[in-house]
């Protein structure tokens, strides 16, 4: 382990300088994409737990124990239903505005950084690109030099150099990978807890309205 750590240490101080914020991004990455599965976790489990407790209450008028429940479970969907009960007897529109804006903050909450993932793939890339560019440039620059000194630069000085343009657009690209692999799963978490929302507004919205008519 120590050995893998040492290694791992010196090839990111042979890397450049640009192997620093690419390190920077590759933390980043992990650490929202860390933080949106704890947050997706939540939010799903407390809609199994919520859906079942706040219809059944509903069908059977009691409204109390449906705000109670809303309440209990004060995450997402728990705010969103306790904004169309309290909407309770009003027209189904009414209460699927009123539920549909809820959302709106719920879901722009949960696209939070969303942009920082979209971000990084593509800073990542770039930044492993203008490492490569910058190495090449004074790995060329040393040549001339050391040609114009009539002393040129042996092949395994100049293979050092390459090695270390090329181990940078490695890490750009793995760091890419990996944030793009990250963003795509969040996106696609999101968009399934939406329509789980726009399901949960569109079902209570007729039941509420149902039971505030009858």
């Amino acid at each position: 382990m120590t050995i893998s750590f040492i290694n791992a240490w010196g090839i990111l101080l042979k890397g450049g300088p640009m192997m620093w914020p690419i390190l920077l991004l590759s933390v980043a990455t992990i650490a929202v994409g860390i933080e949106k599965l704890m947050l997706f976790s939540a939010v799903e489990q407390n809609m199994k737990k919520l859906k079942p407790v706040f219809f059944k209450a509903i069908q059977e008028n009691r409204m109390k124990d449906a705000l109670i429940a809303c309440e209990e479970n004060s995450d997402a969907l728990g705010r969103i239903c306790k904004a169309g009960l309290m909407k309770y007897g009003a027209t189904a529109d009414l209460i699927k505005v009123s539920m549909e804006q809820a959302a709106g903050f719920e879901i722009h909450a949960l696209k939070r950084r969303l942009n920082l993932l979209a971000f990084i793939p593509n800073a990542a890339v770039l930044l492993g690109l203008l490492g490569t560019s910058n190495a090449l440039c004074v790995v060329f620059h040393a040549v001339l030099m050391r040609s114009n000194a009539l002393n040129p630069l042996s092949l395994g000085d100049m293979s050092s150099g390459i090695w270390q343009a090329l181990l940078t657009t490695s890490a750009g690209l793995s760091v890419g990978i990996i944030g793009y692999a990250i963003y795509s799963f969040t996106a696609s978490r999101i968009n399934d807890i939406v329509s789980a929302f726009e399901q949960t507004i569109g079902e209570s919205a007729e039941l509420l309205q149902g039971r505030g008519s009858s």
